[in-house]
């Protein structure tokens, strides 16, 4: 096939993924579970703007915290890595240098993980993967630290 015909293919199958309004209701449905733990666990009242455009999911300025959930559909064993697209990684790094702590929490069906974002130790292989084929780090799932949820 020639590479015109291959870009073209390629250029339809990412325009043709429309806004998923049932996993962005299940996502949402996985944040409002957890944000009374991550309140209590970080002191915080944590607000949420209902934009489905918002990068990351929770802020609490007075104290200067910010949370992105991301649930899974598979357990903590599934893969080595989890992945998250490079650009909520950016967004939480730039927080971080106006002085916000950041949270990735990963809720899996068996166990929910977190990790800190900190400038110097987001240095995670990317690939360019996910449904509109984007890019994306990879993050050991080794790496993240488990929630104790009640």
């Amino acid at each position: 096939m020639r590479l015109e015909i291959k870009f073209i293919l390629f250029l339809r199958l990412i325009m043709s993924n429309k806004f998923n309004k049932k996993l962005w209701e299940l996502g949402k449905e996985t944040e409002d579970t957890l944000k009374p733990e991550i309140d209590e666990f970080f002191g915080c009242d944590f607000y949420r703007n209902d934009d489905v455009f918002d990068v990351l999911d929770f802020h609490d300025d007075n104290n200067k915290v910010i949370v992105e959930v991301k649930g899974r559909r598979c357990s903590s064993t599934a893969f080595k890595e989890t992945i998250l697209t490079v650009g909520k990684i950016t967004e939480g790094l730039m927080e971080v240098e106006k002085g916000y702590d950041v949270y990735i929490f990963f809720v899996f069906t068996d166990i929910t993980k977190y990790v800190k974002l900190e400038t110097d130790k987001c240095n995670w292989n990317i690939k360019n993967t996910g449904t509109r084929f984007i890019p994306h780090y990879l993050i050991p799932v080794e790496e993240l630290l488990e929630f104790k949820r009640e």
